[in-house]
């Protein structure tokens, strides 16, 4: 099955739109960025856009690659005390002289769409598309096994928690790893990726029946394309595309986890 994100996202967006006007107020979510990416700037208008859907100002603040720690971090806290931001977004990765961690640690729990801080409020917005598609396809995860490709905070990470909040069975894997990816790949039931690299995953590395979920987004040759190579829809009984998959879903979830936080 060819998952369309796309039209799930728009299913979530008319119901959010509804809840938006009903709280009476107009939110606003604050995206922090640093340095420029195309990439990056693409999921960006994204969000934009779909905020001007469903009645979410989205604002960019935008910060010089060379920024220091500190100034980043002092700026969050600032975003985060105005009383009109709804909601802030840290757009990752930041730079590698910036310590994260410190600055994921001044948003506030309760304006902490991401849920990249250590109390999050709600489902990181990637996990949270994932058990949307599994919820709507009927896929049950009790003692499956699965291999989540990259443990990074957007997408490895809170996946593989959830997933085995869900009572998978989980074993998370690099891309350099990459015999070990090949062992644990031709036996999982359930293969998600977030590791960013274009067709690292061919079909010889899985069996037949496998549950595919590309959350791995990079370009290649100007094109957005995918950690999945697309010949393995041939063998999946779920597939999610780039695009058109799981992104269009993670960015209505995102305000999703808005309008819940906004509603305390």
């Amino acid at each position: 099955m060819l998952v369309d994100g796309k039209e799930i996202a728009d299913e979530i967006k008319s119901q959010l739109a509804g809840r938006s006007r009903a709280l009476g107020r107009r939110l606003v979510l604050a995206v922090v960025e640093v340095g420029s990416d195309p990439v990056t700037e693409k999921f960006v208008e994204r969000k934009k856009k779909f905020g001007e859907a469903v009645g979410v100002e989205v604002v960019s603040h935008q910060f010089p690659q060379g920024v220091t720690e500190e100034v980043l971090a002092a700026e969050v806290r600032t975003i985060g005390a105005d009383p009109s931001t709804s909601g802030i977004i840290v757009q990752l990765p930041l730079p590698l002289e910036i310590n994260t961690d410190m600055v994921i640690a001044c948003i506030p729990p309760e304006k902490d769409v991401d849920a990249l801080g250590s109390a999050p409020r709600v489902l990181a917005p990637v996990a949270g598309a994932v058990a949307e598609i599994f919820s709507r396809s009927g896929i049950h995860l009790r003692g499956k096994r699965a291999v989540v490709i990259g443990h990074g905070r957007l997408v490895g990470k809170p996946v593989a928690d959830w997933l085995t909040r869900e009572g998978a069975v989980v074993d998370i894997v690099s891309f350099e790893t990459r015999e070990q990816m090949r062992f644990l790949s031709k036996r999982a039931d359930i293969v998600v990726s977030g590791a960013g690299v274009p067709r690292l995953v061919t079909p010889e590395l899985l069996k037949e029946g496998v549950v595919l979920v590309d959350a791995g987004t990079s370009e290649s040759e100007g094109k957005l394309v995918g950690d999945i190579d697309p010949r393995c829809m041939e063998k999946a009984a779920l597939y999610t595309p780039v695009p058109g998959g799981v992104g269009p879903i993670t960015v209505a979830v995102l305000f999703r986890n808005l309008l819940e936080l906004a509603s305390g």
